[in-house]
């Protein structure tokens, strides 16, 4: 009778879901690591697409000046214009590679979760609350999508800036030579101020570190509920500790709105 029982469970019972579970988590994580491994071309694509054909762009400058012959300088701008081209090709392709592989992994854990919230209840307030804590990993992974965006915004414009800046120097200095440069010194300049002042005015620095903070606190209070911790541990029934837990989360959706206004809504339900 027991090898009965036993054969029962490992056949449809508990290890049959145990092992389904294993699978979502397995290929979750797959998933998540192409993402990874794809952003981090994405990001050296980059650097090779802003900073590093300013580089060459600003060697191309100072071998103008430099030099008492033009075609290295020259050479040297046709090199960092096919490389512009060609890294912004590139650029392009991987933008969409991520977003494919993004959109794979949203789905799959919309799945996921769509499994979890099955095997809760809807009868009472309580099993509400427990399905609104299962949809929270999305919001929690969403504000930092914003974060990470918004840090990368900022220092694509920094780099702007920091490298646009450098060679708007050199072709200012060089102008005094070759005059004919000096409305490309003028443009340059022009292009610094006004990055500098989108940058200012857009503030993607707060934005993300607020993103990021609000994120933090929801991932703490996901994981505090749980394990009856910190402002949870007061509470002697799981009624009253989930019900703390639906309004501490409210509470910080209320302030990371009041903070960023503009940004869209998060599309949580309780």
């Amino acid at each position: 009778m027991e090898r009965v029982e036993t054969a029962g469970i490992i056949g449809g019972g508990v290890l049959a879901e145990d092992r389904q579970q294993g699978d979502w988590e397995r290929r979750i994580a797959q998933r998540s690591e192409e993402l990874y491994r794809e952003r981090i071309v994405q990001r050296l694509l980059l650097a090779w697409a802003i900073p590093g054909n300013l580089l060459l762009a600003a060697v191309g400058s100072a071998l103008l000046a430099l030099s008492a012959s033009v075609v290295p300088a020259v050479v040297t701008f046709v090199i960092a214009a096919a490389s512009a081209g060609v890294a912004a090709m590139y650029v392009y392709r991987q933008h969409f590679k991520v977003r494919a592989v993004d959109t794979d992994l949203r789905a799959l854990e919309s799945a996921h979760r769509e499994v979890l919230l099955d095997e809760l209840g809807t009868g009472d307030l309580l099993d509400a609350h427990k399905r609104y804590r299962a949809q929270l990993p999305e919001l929690i992974e969403r504000y930092r999508h914003e974060a990470r965006s918004d840090r990368w915004k900022d220092s694509a414009l920094q780099g702007v800036v920091i490298g646009v800046s450098i060679v708007a120097a050199t072709a200012t200095a060089t102008a005094a030579a070759v005059p004919e440069i000096r409305w490309f010194a003028i443009g340059l300049s022009l292009l610094v101020a006004v990055s500098a002042a989108y940058a200012g005015y857009t503030k993607h620095r707060d934005r993300a570190a607020s993103w990021q903070e609000t994120a933090d606190a929801l991932e703490r209070e996901y994981e505090s509920v749980e394990l009856r911790v910190g402002r949870y541990r007061r509470f002697g029934s799981e009624r009253e500790a989930y019900a703390e837990f639906a309004e501490a989360v409210e509470a910080l959706r209320a302030e990371r709105a009041r903070r960023l206004p503009s940004a869209v809504g998060d599309g949580l339900k309780q």
